[in-house]
Parts: structure tokens; C-alpha cells; sequence
């Protein structure tokens, strides 16, 4: 279950003493914007596997257009690691989605994030999610990834409208600050098969504590809670498929952001001792978790 993101100053004219030629400036012009910036893309984290594997193929083709290339597993100039979050909306589905871009030294380039509102009540946030959805959110976040790389070499030509100088793209703006944590209280996972209830809970305070969480042992002051539900459902040969939603909540109650996974296990097979599984499934879905908390937690 392995779940389990230019500026040219060549401001010589013709005829100026010692400067390039027009044919060079157009040259150096050609030869600045043909270039691509390759970036490493980390597997997506959030989202189901077929959705994951769509919106990864839909961030390469927006890349292309973009200047980046971009390339699922492999190497690059920088990397781009994020995750999707999909809740229920009065009135529809929210995908949500967070990108973090790291150079080489794995220092933080730039984040970029953003909500897409899809219209229609549905059972699973999930199913509201299609092609148009995902091919929206890779070209937002291609285009602020591009605008966000040092120079701005990686912005395409096109991207620049008449009259609209460069340097007016930019990441998305930074959320509210949210209130300061006194620490955070996972609740027991509910709905989980075998020992799941004790061992996903245990997996997952680990996972946080390893990643600089303050843990919380219980519902005091400014305290946020990660609250875990596993629903298991019947699929085709003698299969199951199971899903994992992890439901952050602010110290008022209010949702902060979901992360959720779905994979298709063998019938039965969590049905006693869970094992290595869930430490697979907490560490996948920790980066998510760990990312809606403030960092006061």
C-alpha cells in the first residue's frame, strides 16, 4: 500500500559602440529560451494510484510547453515533490494541492499551491476528479514552478503576454497563519480490520514524532487532531479494495485538509496482524499530514 510539484539584459541597441550586433541578440535569445530545465518529479502522495499516475503524465506534458522537463523518478536540476488532497465542499469536491521545489543541495526553491472547486455532490471526492480537473492543476503549477526557478529561465515565451512584463508571475501566496499547536492528538483509527486500529495508530505517531511533531496525549488548549478511518469494500477476484483517510483537524474543529489512499489487497489479508503494512501506510501519508499542520506543531 505504498502510496503507498526570464530576464534578458541585452539592452544594447545597433550601432552602440562595442555592443552585439542585432543578429546576435536574437541569437543569445534563441539560444536562452530553447533551453529546458530538467526537474526530478518525486511520486505523488494523496491521491489513489490511478490518479496519481494520471496527473504525473499531465504535469510532463504541461512541463513541455513550459520549458521544464520533467522526469517521474529520475534526475534533474531540481526536484518537485507534493501531494493532492481531495475533500467534500458544500456544493462539490475540493482537489487541493501542495509542490515543493528543491535544488541540488535539497534547499527549498519555491511552494506552490492552490485549490481546484469541482461542482457536484458525490461520495467520493475522488470520483469528481477527471482529466480537465488535473490538466488545470499541472499547468498552474508548472507555470508557477517555471516563473519561480532563479532568472526565470525556465519561463516560456508564450507564457509573457504583450504588455505584461515577467516578473509579475509569482508562487501563490502563502496561507494564513494558522493558530499556534500545543501539539497534536491522533485519534484511534476507526474502521480498520485485525489489529489495524492499534497498529496504523501507533505507525503513524512515529512517523509524525520522527518528523519534529509534538505529540499530544490528549484534547487541551490549541491541540490539532489527525483522525484515521479505513473503509474496505468488495472488488473483483477475491480482491478488496481499501481506502485510508486521514482527516486533519484545527484546534477549532475545522478541517484542515485530508489525505487520503486506496489500493486493491487480497481478500482478508489485513484481517490479523498489519505489520509492515502499517508502517507503510503511516509513512506514506505523514509528508501529507506533517505539510497541513503549522510548523509551531
Amino acid at each position: 500500500m505504498s502510496a503507498a510539484l526570464a530576464v534578458l539584459a541585452l539592452v544594447c541597441l545597433t550601432g552602440c559602440g562595442g555592443g552585439p550586433s542585432t543578429s546576435s541578440f536574437f541569437s543569445s535569445a534563441s539560444s536562452l529560451f530553447s533551453r529546458s530545465t530538467k526537474i526530478s518529479l518525486a511520486p505523488i502522495v494523496g491521491a489513489p494510484q490511478a490518479v496519481a499516475d494520471q496527473f504525473t503524465q499531465a504535469l510532463v506534458d504541461a512541463g513541455k510547453d513550459r520549458r521544464l522537463t520533467i522526469v517521474p523518478g529520475g534526475s534533474g536540476d531540481y526536484t518537485l515533490r507534493g501531494y493532492l488532497l481531495a475533500s467534500s465542499e458544500k456544493g462539490g469536491s475540493k482537489i487541493s494541492y501542495i509542490f515543493d521545489v528543491t535544488d541540488a543541495s535539497g534547499g527549498r526553491v519555491s511552494r506552490v499551491s492552490g485549490d481546484e472547486l469541482i461542482p457536484g455532490r458525490v461520495a467520493d471526492p475522488w470520483e469528481a476528479v477527471n482529466g480537465t480537473v488535473l490538466n488545470s492543476i499541472a499547468g498552474k503549477t508548472t507555470s508557477q514552478v517555471a516563473a519561480s526557478l532563479p532568472h526565470g529561465s525556465a519561463a516560456p515565451v508564450a507564457a509573457v503576454s504583450e504588455g505584461t512584463p515577467a516578473a509579475t508571475a509569482s508562487t501563490a501566496p502563502a496561507p494564513a497563519a494558522l493558530p499556534k499547536a500545543n501539539g497534536v492528538l491522533v485519534a484511534p483509527v476507526a474502521g480498520a480490520p485485525g489489529d489495524g486500529q492499534r497498529s496504523l495508530t501507533t505507525a503513524l505517531k512515529k512517523r509524525l514524532y520522527a518528523g519534529g511533531i509534538k505529540l499530544a496525549n490528549g484534547v487541551t488548549e490549541n491541540v490539532y487532531m489527525v483522525k484515521g478511518t479505513v473503509v474496505l469494500s468488495d472488488a473483483a477476484g477475491g480482491k478488496q479494495s481499501i481506502r485510508i483517510d486521514w482527516l486533519v483537524l484545527d484546534p477549532s474543529g475545522k478541517r484542515l485538509g485530508t489525505v487520503s489512499q486506496q489500493n486493491t489487497i487480497p481478500r482478508g489479508s489485513l484481517n490479523g496482524p498489519w505489520g509492515a503494512v502499517a508502517d507503510a501506510a503511516a509513512g506514506a501519508a505523514a509528508d501529507g499530514i506533517i505539510k497541513l499542520l503549522p510548523r509551531s506543531s
